[in-house]
């Protein structure tokens, strides 16, 4: 690939991390609204866990997808689910399908926020080139969840909450374009291990069950919450027991034999949560109790963007 090709694509990917940098705000600031149509407020909170449910589930099946097809072709598809997604969002007629809709966006948003990186390591071999790539890759989601409130804000209050929806279909065609005609990097010998169908499974499952018993607190009885997370205690324990004889392990249990990452995921899952709790009810408390625009609402999530902008990149420094 000539340094025009790799810059070409490059930009493509750096589209991807602004779709979601984007959809993570925007969506907060047209959650009001979307209620208000389609009703169903006590499903409010299933719009926003059936994304982050797709994308913590699909992330890791997507690298290993990859490593079989291809990353090219993994990035495309997980890009196309991302954008039929957001476009049947954008047709929703009732609140059911929106969240249905949302799932599969978040299955793709899995790929988008996974492949890049494994493509960025094969297009720049010198780490320096790397590093500072993916410093630009930082700063487009951070850019993009500074805008995306306020583009937002504006969409709902001029036109309507599907438009924010359709923001995302072009964006994402382009990057699809890009890549498929300007990435050209021989992939590597694909691996001859077999797929590991049965922690793939059980990987979902468990997640699955876990989170929806999360979800579930506070509005069915206890017992139900307490049968679903043990259960998904149960599964993930076996799948991890199978994960250790299989040859190509989805998730390798060596991980989690290094301590100080396992203290970072603790950290960075705690510090994650509090703020994109922040972000999901800011918009909703400003809009719902003051009576602001959504503009304003969106405004509401900018300080946090800003912060999350600021601070990595003074630690890079």
């Amino acid at each position: 690939m000539s340094k025009r090709d790799v810059l070409i694509v490059t930009c493509a990917l750096l589209l991807s991390n602004a779709m979601g940098g984007l959809d993570n705000t925007i969506i907060n600031t047209a959650l009001p609204a979307i209620i208000s149509d389609l009703h169903g407020i006590e499903l409010i909170g299933w719009i926003v866990a059936v994304f982050l449910l797709g994308t913590a589930v699909s992330t890791p099946l997507w690298s290993k997808l990859g490593e079989h097809i291809g990353n090219k072709k993994s990035y495309q598809l997980a890009a196309s689910f991302f954008v039929i997604g957001s476009f049947l969002q954008g047709m929703s007629p009732n609140i059911i399908f929106l969240i249905c809709a949302r799932t599969l966006m978040g299955i793709g948003n899995g790929g988008m926020i996974s492949l890049p990186y494994i493509i960025y390591a094969r297009m720049y071999a010198n780490p320096r080139k790397r590093m500072q790539v993916l410093g630009f890759v930082s700063a487009s989601y951070s850019m993009a969840t500074i805008i995306g409130p306020l583009v937002g804000g504006y969409i709902v209050d001029t036109f309507s909450w599907h438009w924010v929806f359709y923001l995302n279909v072009p964006i994402g065609l382009i990057s699809i374009f890009f890549v498929q005609v300007y990435y050209r990097m021989p992939e590597r010998q694909h691996k001859t291990n077999p797929v590991d169908y049965v922690g793939a499974s059980l990987m979902t499952i468990g997640l699955v069950a876990l989170l929806t018993g999360i979800e579930f607190i506070g509005s069915v009885s206890w017992p139900i919450v307490v049968l679903l997370v043990g259960f998904a205690v149960i599964v993930l324990t076996i799948m991890f027991r199978i994960e250790d004889r299989v040859a190509d392990p989805i998730i390798p249990s060596r991980l989690f034999k290094n301590r100080p990452l396992m203290i970072d995921f603790v950290l960075f899952t705690l510090i994650w949560g509090a703020f994109i709790g922040f972000l999901i009810y800011s918009p909703m408390w400003a809009q719902g109790l003051l009576g602001t625009t959504a503009l304003i609402g969106g405004a509401t999530q900018i300080p946090g963007s800003i912060t999350d902008f600021w601070v990595p990149e003074r630690l890079r420094r």
